[in-house]
């Protein structure tokens, strides 16, 4: 997981001690970053070694805390995320990645990591509370579970989508679906016009529990609507199911104070 990458910071967050944002538990940060890599099959287990030994260099020092998503469907991957309040908070966590004696260490465990990936994309996004979803009240540290759907949309069209996401918001109300959606815009680090439209859940059960409902039925009059924008704007979806890895996490107290026995659970007796 490389964190001292210049270019990604280039492209694109000042923090007070520690990721104070992403320690809140219950709202989403305004500004996330993401690093996505891309894994060899049959690595897994020797990246999470490799990921775990990062995150105890990590825990030495001030590098903002961090979560990883580690892919259930779909292409082999794993996201990182870091949330931020403001984007210098980059500089900031750049300077301490190349600060000694850190960078060393950093250093030493690249090469480790590099053989086990076959690519690397780093995105920097914003959060959209406008076109959020927000069902049952969710404690971010009790998250287990997340579904992400990629959008890419046409440039130029960023008004239409945000009909099209309103549209639909209002026909979740109507069918009564309790999960939250998370919406955020990619501003650096990917192609077209890309939204991330993130489901966090405690348990896979809520996803069988949501209400199955008839989009023309919830949508009523905004349905032939919805229909053309989807068919005029949207170039690709793709959805993706990701399990939260704590050993590869480096999550805030916050987190592990909602759930202690998930992000530290205690060893097995012999």
């Amino acid at each position: 997981m490389k964190r001292k990458i210049a270019n990604a910071f280039m492209a694109s967050l000042v923090f007070s001690g520690v990721s104070l944002v992403l320690a809140q538990s219950t709202e989403p940060p305004p500004i996330v970053k993401i690093i996505r890599e891309d894994m060899k099959p049959g690595k897994g287990a020797a990246h999470e070694k490799t990921e775990s030994a990062y995150v105890r260099a990590f825990q030495k020092s001030k590098y903002p805390n961090y979560i990883a998503w580690e892919a259930m469907s779909g292409q082999t991957q794993v996201w990182f995320l870091e949330g931020y309040a403001t984007y210098a908070g980059i500089e900031a966590a750049f300077k301490i990645a190349n600060a000694e004696p850190l960078k060393a260490t950093l250093d030493q465990l690249d090469v480790q990591d590099g053989e086990l990936r076959t690519g690397e994309r780093t995105m920097i996004a914003r959060y959209l509370k406008d076109l959020s979803y927000f069902g049952a009240p969710l404690n971010l540290g009790k998250v287990h579970f997340v579904r992400v759907v990629v959008w890419r949309v046409r440039y130029g069209h960023e008004g239409e989508f945000s009909e099209l996401r309103k549209i639909m918001n209002a026909a979740f109300e109507k069918a009564g679906v309790k999960s939250t959606r998370v919406a955020y815009v990619v501003a650096e680090g990917a192609p077209l016009r890309t939204y991330l439209v993130v489901t966090p859940v405690e348990s896979l059960s809520a996803v069988d529990e949501e209400p199955r409902w008839n989009n023309r039925e919830a949508m009523g009059e905004g349905f032939e609507r919805y229909q053309k924008l989807n068919s005029d704007i949207v170039v690709s979806t793709e959805w993706t199911l990701f399990a939260v890895n704590p050993k590869m996490s480096n999550p805030p107290k916050a987190y592990v104070d909602a759930d202690p026995g998930f992000w530290t659970p205690k060893p097995a007796a012999k």
